[in-house]
C-alpha cells in the first residue's frame, strides 16, 4: 500500500506533548491524542509499553497532554527522538514550563493549551499502552496549535 492509499497519512492530527511525572521522576514525550467525547470530557493517548512515560503514567494514574504550538516544531522532533529512561528530558533540552498550580510544572512554556487528565481506563495493544484520560482541568495559551498531516507539520489556523 502506497502513502496515497494509506488512509491514516490522510488524516491530520494534534502533535501533543504527553508530560508525567511519579515521585522525583518526571517525563515528557511527543504524541498525539483524540478527542472520544466533549460533554464527558475524555481524550485517548497511545505510548509505548515500557516506555517511562508509560511507566510513569501507570504509577500516578495521571498525565497532561500539552497541544503543541506553532514554535513548537523542534521540540517535537527532538523529544520524538529520545528516550527519557537515560536522561531528564526537560534538563536536556531546556524546557521552561508555565508556572501554574493546576499544571504541576510539567508544561513546556509555549505550548498552545493542556489538558490534565486522571487515567480512565488502559488497554494494551501490540506493544502500545492506548489510554482513555478524563479531563479534569484545562487551560488555553492562545497560541496557535501545530499539527501533523503526510509526514509535515502544519499551524492551524482558521480560513
Amino acid at each position: 500500500m502506497t502513502k496515497r492509499d494509506n488512509v491514516f497519512y490522510w488524516l491530520s492530527c494534534p502533535v501533543v506533548f504527553i508530560c508525567t511525572r511519579h515521585g522525583q521522576e518526571r517525563d515528557i514525550m511527543t504524541a498525539t491524542a483524540m478527542f472520544v467525547s466533549e460533554k464527558e470530557p475524555l481524550l485517548v493517548v497511545s505510548v509505548a509499553e515500557g516506555h517511562l512515560t508509560a511507566r510513569l503514567m501507570e504509577a500516578s494514574g495521571k498525565f497532561t497532554a500539552a497541544i503543541a504550538s506553532e514554535s513548537q516544531k523542534k521540540l517535537a522532533i527532538q523529544l520524538g527522538s529520545t528516550r527519557g529512561d537515560k536522561l531528564d528530558k526537560y534538563r536536556h533540552f531546556n524546557i521552561a514550563t508555565i508556572e501554574d498550580n493546576q499544571a504541576g510544572g510539567l508544561i513546556p512554556a509555549d505550548s498552545a493549551a493542556w489538558l490534565k487528565c486522571e487515567i480512565e481506563n488502559t488497554q494494551t495493544i501490540r506493544g502500545y499502552q492506548v489510554v482513555t484520560g478524563r479531563v479534569n482541568a484545562q487551560g488555553n495559551l492562545d497560541r496557535a496549535p501545530l499539527v501533523w498531516q503526510q509526514d509535515s507539520f502544519f499551524k492551524l489556523a482558521p480560513f
